[in-house]
């Protein structure tokens, strides 16, 4: 063997295996890791209160801000607890002849106005908001026309029947809420005989039933010295509408009355000392939680915008605006810091009124507008027997026109509610 492959084998290393003899291997622990510790729920918010108030300088002003404002604000969150017709106004709608014509005044996202035509009536829908309109128009179908509740735009005699359902309570004082009737009577048609006119007014109610969510007025009896449910003092017929038991589940009592709670009593039970009919009530509005997930990619952003054209107006508006507020929330990674958005909380002015204050406002403007009050009854009273006792009082006016009258065929609490029914006419 030559000297240079002798080098090239000692570099190479000895060509037998390394011994088999056992190392001692060191026996690692592994890291200990911090188990994570509960998370401790954060105890809820307390539910916001309504605001006692006292009276408005200003009236239009107020309720510009605390009604008007407000409504355009959650009209789209507001019209999600509002789809349901409450079974007694449907009631009344059914009971008047078919093809008449009506206003629903206040009409809001114009839930009532399919209830008129399966009654085969025409209704028009009229709201100061035109978001809510807007959605009346493109959800619920029907003419809808823009204006407050004193709107003075129809010809005297166009309509056959009326409601105004959940809105003269915004109204701030006794002469803006008896405008708001008169309102209602003015367009109702005035006939002799025959068909008479009729119109249904709801309000909210100071006295509230056992299983009220609104926590507002006087809660019955809700303790020994609590007001008994009040119970109709009129002859028109009860239905089991006007049984809270029987009605648990009432369009009134939803999200809008679960962020109600008693003013100045504890858990909602006690009495309040001082009458409160004025006050500025919570709406809690939320706005849609974001998804997770990757950015939109903008030709399925153009796909989704093609899918929807058949949709409401108002739906499109919400889902752009949804988009518009998630787009951050929304992004592939996390946003460090990022805190979710706490609820708003709007006030809406509202006046809860006391049991005989609906006929009392009813009847003041009724003669406010030169209206003869009749006794109250419904069909199973004789009118005509009264209306012949008011000719005899009476005769026809000097221009020719005929006495107008009144009566007032049912008043009621239902549901947390106060309502009335009246029917006008002329001799």
């Amino acid at each position: 063997m030559s000297p240079s492959s002798e080098l090239r084998e000692a570099e190479a290393g000895p060509s037998n295996p390394p011994s088999k003899s056992k190392s001692k291997k060191s026996k690692e622990k592994p890291p200990k890791v911090d188990k994570p510790k509960p998370q401790v729920a954060a105890k809820p918010k307390p539910k916001p209160k309504p605001v006692p108030v006292g009276p408005f300088d200003k009236p239009d002003e107020e309720e510009e801000k605390n009604v008007h404002e407000v409504y355009e604000a959650i009209a789209g969150h507001f019209s999600q607890t509002r789809h349901k017709p409450w079974p007694f106004i449907e009631k009344f709608l059914h009971s008047l002849p078919a093809n008449s014509i009506g206003l629903d005044s206040g009409a809001g996202n114009g839930k009532y106005l399919p209830s008129s035509r399966d009654a085969k009536l025409e209704m028009i829908a009229l709201d100061r908001s035109s978001g809510l309109l807007e959605i009346a128009r493109n959800e619920n179908g029907g003419e809808c026309v823009r204006g407050d509740l004193g709107f003075r735009g129809w010809r005297d005699g166009v309509f056959d029947f009326a409601i105004s359902i959940a809105a003269i309570h915004h109204l701030s004082t006794p002469e803006r809420r008896r405008h708001a009737v008169k309102s209602v009577m003015r367009p109702l048609k005035l006939s002799s005989s025959g068909s008479y006119s009729k119109f249904m007014i709801y309000v909210w109610a100071y006295e509230q039933g056992t299983l009220s969510k609104r926590r507002m007025g006087t809660l019955t009896n809700s303790s020994p010295t609590s007001t008994p449910i009040p119970k109709e003092s009129h002859p028109a017929t009860t239905s089991s509408e006007g049984d809270p038991k029987a009605n648990p589940t009432s369009d009134s009592q939803n999200q809008e009355n679960d962020t109600k709670q008693s003013v100045g009593a504890e858990d909602g039970v006690k009495e309040i000392e001082e009458k409160i009919q004025d006050l500025l009530v919570p709406w809690v509005y939320s706005k849609p939680p974001a998804k997770a997930g990757a950015t939109p990619n903008p030709d399925s952003q153009s796909a989704s915008q093609t899918s929807t054209q058949g949709q409401s107006q108002g739906h499109r508006q919400t889902q752009a605006q949804a988009q518009a507020d998630s787009q951050q929330e929304n992004r592939s990674e996390p946003i460090v810091g990022a805190a979710p958005e706490e609820p708003k909380v709007y006030h809406r002015y509202y006046h809860l009124f006391i049991e005989g204050e609906l006929r009392e406002m009813v009847v003041q403007a009724a003669k406010e507008e030169g209206f003869e009050i009749v006794p109250d009854g419904n069909e199973s009273d004789p009118l005509e027997t009264h209306l012949a006792e008011l000719k005899l009082r009476g005769r026809k006016k000097d221009d020719g026109s005929g006495k107008k009258w009144l009566r007032v065929r049912g008043v009621g609490w239902e549901a947390d509610n106060w309502w009335i029914e009246c029917e006008v006419g002329k001799i």
